[in-house]
């Protein structure tokens, strides 16, 4: 099998990122079978130590940082992540690097030849590509040795696959409202389910939370009797300056040094990923994980994660970012407004169907001068229809494009001295960005996974 024909064997798989996904009704049990299928491949999850990342808003930078933290300090660190931006094998990193495509093949064609696999057509719980993707991760790390993988969560936690690992220490990201086709319509209903991450015997951290967000995760906690810590936050750093490319800050934890340090993410809310990141290392030490004196400061200013308030310079500067609920989007409008004070913005906006768009504009609105609406070729975009609704309810300003390219470049062209685009609403969308950008095919449009890249 080679990694086209391995990529094409996953299409045939139902993937929850490109059609409608059901509200789980259903208990814990229906992921026996995926278990036996990690059974199946020797419980490669056994054979490294786990850090499962769950949350609404953070979880991709929050498991970046740990894991450029974890590689600085020595260790042979995997990182698995979703969704990706351009290539699928951006969500299976070691030490920074994608998996290659002979490596993905290889654990693929493993996976399908094991009985459970084999099982292809019936109503069994193993029948997802984000399973299959997960096993693969896992399987790449045990083969390749990794020393830890930081695991972040695909949907909720109650019944997403990687519920099934049995890690050293537990995150909890900010949890807002997102989802609420599957995971709840509440705040405590969507924090229910991603609290069960939490299990007994293994520390949790907590990124601060709304009131009744913490409520369910307290609850959680106690029920399984294990400790749950919440990181300090954004507070606990006294910010030297930000730029476009980082932060410089100083962190008042005794055992950072007192000079300042770089972290190479932009934007204020990345302090409170990074409280919470210093926070879990501090669990770490508490379970005999012993860190170099400098991984912090050296993991910190290397990490790299595209997508997320990622500048390209030129004129006029662009801006991609992927946040795609509310919760995130206010971090990004503060972020950026912090940085770029007196800059007016044109957007290039769409979202997925599932979102809340009229609050995301909402948010958006005051800094902007224009919204440059688009499809995303993806079946779960939100028409231009809705789009276009959306905005006039709103009396935003706007125009209405066929492709992303298109409404890209004409917000390049209409963009003043001294504004900005930015392009957000989905990673989607960024993708189809970085895409064009980088002259490259756009991606299917049936959303099927692309074997070219």
């Amino acid at each position: 099998m080679n990694y086209k024909e391995a990529v094409q064997y996953l299409n045939g798989f139902i993937n929850f990122e490109r059609v409608p996904e059901p509200r789980f009704d259903t208990t814990l049990e229906d992921l026996t079978r995926f278990r036996s299928l990690l059974s199946e491949l020797g419980d490669p999850q056994n054979r490294f130590r786990i850090v499962h990342i769950a949350g609404t808003k953070g979880k991709g930078s929050t498991a970046a940082i740990l894991a450029s933290i974890l590689t600085a300090a020595g260790f042979r660190t995997g990182l698995y992540t979703s969704p990706h931006l351009i290539s699928l094998r951006e969500r299976i990193r070691i030490n920074g690097k994608m998996i290659l495509k002979t490596d993905f093949a290889a654990v693929i064609h493993r996976i399908g030849k094991a009985p459970t696999a084999l099982h292809r057509g019936e109503q069994l719980a193993f029948r997802t590509v984000f399973e299959h993707l997960t096993a693969a991760a896992l399987l790449h790390f045990a083969r390749s040795k990794v020393d830890f993988a930081v695991v972040e969560a695909g949907l909720g936690g109650r019944l997403d696959a990687t519920v099934v690992l049995d890690p050293v220490i537990s995150i909890i990201t900010p949890i807002g409202l997102d989802h609420t086709a599957v995971l709840g319509n509440t705040i405590a209903e969507i924090a229910a389910d991603k609290a069960h991450i939490i299990k007994a015997g293994v520390p949790a951290v907590s990124s601060p939370q709304q009131q009744e967000a913490m409520a369910e995760l307290v609850k959680r906690a106690r029920a399984v009797g294990t400790t749950l810590r919440l990181a300090p936050g954004r507070d606990e750093f006294k910010v030297v300056r930000s730029i476009a490319n980082g932060t410089l800050l100083t962190s008042s934890r005794g055992w950072l040094p007192g000079s300042a340090l770089r972290l190479a993410l932009p934007g204020s809310f990345q302090l409170a990923n990074l409280s919470t990141v210093l926070t879990a290392l501090e669990g770490l030490r508490n379970a005999g994980v012993e860190l170099l004196g400098t991984a912090v400061e050296e993991g910190i200013a290397k990490v790299k994660w595209r997508g997320r308030l990622q500048f390209r310079s030129g004129a006029p500067t662009i801006i991609l970012d992927g946040s795609h609920n509310a919760l995130a989007m206010g971090a990004l409008t503060e972020a950026i407004k912090g940085l770029m004070p007196k800059r007016k913005w044109r957007v290039v906006f769409s979202a997925m169907k599932d979102k809340p768009i009229a609050e995301m504009l909402r948010i958006l609105k005051p800094q902007t001068t224009k919204f440059y609406l688009t499809p995303l070729r993806f079946p779960k975009g939100v028409s231009m229809t809705e789009l276009r609704e959306t905005a006039k309810s709103l009396d935003a300003n706007h125009l209405t494009f066929g492709t992303v390219p298109e409404a890209l470049e004409a917000a390049r062209r209409d963009a003043a001295p001294g504004e900005l685009v930015l392009a957000t609403g989905s990673f989607y969308l960024v993708g189809e960005v970085m895409r064009h950008l980088h002259r490259l095919d756009p991606p299917p449009s049936d959303g099927l996974l692309d074997w070219k890249l």
